[in-house]
């Protein structure tokens, strides 16, 4: 025998109840979300290579994802070795500098500085942090299983995150079909158009991710590259540290381009936004939420465009595509 059919009042209930309680984990549980979220992106981003080892060489989903995993984590692996590899063939050859620039640093802390009677000289002020840096090692070393239970703690978001990104490059295509047969029959067709539609802004801004990765990657070895030149060549009169601050500043001024022109412009003009509305939502999205705000807030704005313009379609009573309706 059915059991009775909820009437209206208690289907408004039970869908607030789990609004909330959904609002609830996500807040309790961010942690675990931005895992889920950055798992997620970088998903995205890797569909393409895995549906190209499907198709052309005919793998099965599994393997071609297992392939890409294990070649994304080895990548990974390597950059830090990579680095440190760079790092010390260019320390070994600015190595006469930095002795220069060592002694200078020795020379300026001898010097003595007597304000109002007091004795600011460089070398008591290090004197004095050495032993308060001192002190402050003591204390850590009686902390030691407080640090160790830190490391074992992100070493399980690491892990999360991976367990997460393999599932979404395997299970991922299931997610629109399964979302889809939640829906009311009547609205399936429309559920579907609109997930592809998200899919499609989510996608897009991806891949308008990874070009503004690589505008900034050859803008900042290029910066990079003439202010190294013009230090060798001795056109900029400056000591290692000089050159260290100049570096710092190319970088400074790459990001800056970064969130002021490019980030705005291109993502504006892809997913179809105000440019001041991206310039503004990504200068509240920093300060309030951090940099995982500030990378989803864009895209999240043009999936709210895409949900409210089907929203406000269905309270006039038209039809949300208009256009293709007349096509067909």
């Amino acid at each position: 025998m059915q059991s009775p059919t909820w009437s209206a009042n208690t289907r408004l209930i039970v869908a607030l109840s789990i609004l909330i309680g959904f609002l609830a984990l996500l807040i309790y549980a961010f942690k675990l979300v931005e895992t889920l979220v950055i798992a997620a992106l970088l998903a995205i981003v890797l569909f393409p290579f895995v549906g190209f080892l499907e198709r052309r060489l005919r793998l099965k989903r599994w393997l071609a994802v297992t392939l890409v995993y294990i070649l994304v984590i080895a990548f990974v692996a390597s950059i830090p070795a990579l680095v440190g590899t760079l790092a010390f063939s260019e320390i070994r050859r600015l190595s006469s500098d930095l002795q220069l620039a060592i002694e200078a640093i020795n020379k300026w802390i001898s010097q003595p500085v007597i304000l109002f009677g007091f004795d600011l000289s460089p070398h008591n002020i290090i004197q004095n942090v050495s032993q308060s840096a001192g002190g402050a090692l003591a204390s850590l070393s009686s902390d030691t299983l407080l640090l160790l239970a830190g490391i074992s703690h992100n070493f399980l978001w690491v892990l999360a995150f991976l367990i997460s990104l393999y599932y979404f490059l395997k299970d991922g295509p299931r997610i629109k079909p399964r979302l889809v047969s939640l829906i009311s029959p009547a609205y399936q067709a429309d559920a579907e158009r609109l997930l592809g539609e998200l899919s499609q802004v989510w996608i897009v801004f991806m891949r308008v991710q990874m070009l503004i990765f690589v505008i900034l990657f050859i803008l900042f070895l290029l910066g990079a590259s003439i202010v190294v030149g013009l230090y060798r060549l001795g056109l900029i009169p400056f000591s290692t540290l000089g050159l260290i601050i100049m570096l710092a500043v190319v970088w400074v001024l790459v990001l800056q381009l970064d969130h002021l022109v490019l980030r705005p412009q291109l993502l504006s003009s892809q997913l179809r936004l105000h440019t001041g509305l991206v310039l503004i939502s990504l200068i509240g999205a920093l300060a309030i939420g951090g940099v995982l705000a500030a990378i989803v807030i864009v895209p999240l704005l043009a999936s709210i465009k895409v949900v409210g313009s089907y929203i406000r379609a269905k309270m006039l009573g038209a039809d949300p595509w208009p256009v293709e309706t007349q096509q067909s």
